[in-house]
């Protein structure tokens, strides 16, 4: 689903716009009964328009990771990692699947126990992509870098990991495609080179015979010398630096970690800064913050370099599912389980700006600027090719000045 947002209108005017609208498109509502992805008009604030670019609502077909990417021949696209195991190249302009490539037995029934819990279905947990490969992790410990090659269920040129069990999240380094960071519960974080990294086996997954570039070290034990567990839920590489990079990640015990893998295994801040498990991170480009989001619809910023919270973000209700920062970085969206999509300032008074009712439940956020901007100057185009399409012309008032002054005139003498 895509959302526009048309700046020019504030929250306010949209609210008020929005309260007078009382009555739904019935056509509308009976598409959505049906399974349709639309947006009536009074579940839709002005100034934000919501369209279906790919897919219709199918449950097998969940999307669980989302990257933005551009294809081979430079064309703006998204990849999405999907509930049934396939990896999909969708074009952003048409919707047009332009790859797929479906995981083996990644549907195939299983059960295992893992600290303390049973795992019977496999789930991705991470998603990066570029013009010309993919990496994709499951939170069984299955990381899969391949490139896109004519045959798409081949394994040619793939690399194939199997890491620890029980991963919860796997992020991509954005200058190096081939340079990833992985964490779960009980699993410390390492980092590694899809490139240089060496495994038993070619064609299956296999557990890698070189070590990760970095892992990291657990905490030392707390007050009554027990040992702090591990449960990493979402991670950021902070720097560009590909060699010995800088990583924040945050924990479902509350805390946000930042570790230098030149400095020390151990992170080198530790801070706990919520009162509940927290499930994203995102480390804003423009500034040194941190955007953290927990299980309760709490959205906050910290600043990167003392801890410090420097304010919050309202109205979100339920746990925040994905967040995304606008590449000029003065915009941050948020979608929670309330199905509603958010926009806020990123900076200042930290207001709301816009938001949307999606209908589906929000699984990932991804911000398309340029689509954004492209989009505003055709709509910018339309209306001003339609005001000189409907302009009279001087001829057709002159013609209806003559009708209306005899009119007139055949009026009065009736009356007369």
């Amino acid at each position: 689903v895509g959302v526009d947002v048309d700046s020019k209108v504030s929250l306010l005017e949209a609210q008020i716009k929005a309260a007078k609208k009382v009555k739904a498109d019935a056509k509308a509502k009976a598409n959505a009964k049906k399974g349709e992805v639309v947006v009536t008009e009074d579940n839709i604030l002005a100034g934000t328009d919501v369209w279906n670019l790919h897919g219709a609502v199918n449950r097998d077909l969940a999307i669980q990771h989302m990257s933005a990417s551009t294809w081979i021949t430079g064309e703006p696209t998204l990849a999405v990692a999907r509930k049934n195991g396939a990896i999909e190249v969708v074009s952003k302009d048409s919707g047009e699947s332009l790859y797929t490539f479906n995981e083996p037995e990644f549907t195939a029934p299983f059960s295992i126990k893992s600290n303390g819990r049973t795992i019977s279905d496999r789930r991705y947990v991470g998603l990066g992509a570029t013009d010309s490969h993919f990496v994709a992790a499951t939170n069984m410990g299955e990381v899969r870098y391949q490139a896109y090659g004519e045959d798409e269920q081949s394994d040619a040129a793939a690399t194939l990991l199997r890491l620890q069990v029980d991963a919860c999240k796997m992020r991509v380094h954005d200058k190096r495609s081939s340079l990833f960071a992985i964490g779960g519960r009980e699993q410390e974080l390492t980092v590694w080179d899809a490139e240089t990294t060496k495994t038993a086996g070619t064609t299956e997954y296999a557990k890698p015979t070189t070590a990760p570039i970095f892992k990291s070290k657990n905490v030392c034990n707390d007050f009554l010398d027990m040992r702090v567990p591990v449960w990493i839920t979402d991670l950021q590489f902070i720097d560009d630096n590909t060699s010995n990079p800088t990583i924040a990640i945050s924990t479902g015990y509350k805390q946000i970690r930042i570790y230098d893998a030149k400095a020390q295994p151990r992170p080198v801040h530790d801070w706990e800064v919520s009162k509940h498990p927290i499930n994203h991170i995102l480390v804003s480009h423009a500034k040194p913050e941190l955007f953290f989001a927990d299980n309760e619809g709490n959205l906050q910023l910290m600043d990167l370099r003392t801890g410090r919270i420097i304010g919050g973000y309202k109205g979100i209700a339920g746990a925040v599912k994905a967040i995304a920062l606008s590449e000029d970085g003065t915009k941050v969206a948020a979608a929670g389980l309330d199905r509603f999509l958010r926009v806020y300032e990123a900076g200042g008074m930290h207001r709301m700006l816009h938001r949307a009712y999606i209908k589906q439940r929000v699984s990932q956020v991804v911000w398309d600027w340029e689509h954004r901007d492209v989009n505003q100057e055709e709509v910018d185009q339309r209306e001003a090719d339609s005001i000189w399409e409907n302009m009279p012309k001087l001829e057709s008032l002159a013609e209806s000045k003559k009708k209306g002054s005899s009119k007139r005139k055949a009026i009065a003498v009736s009356e007369d």
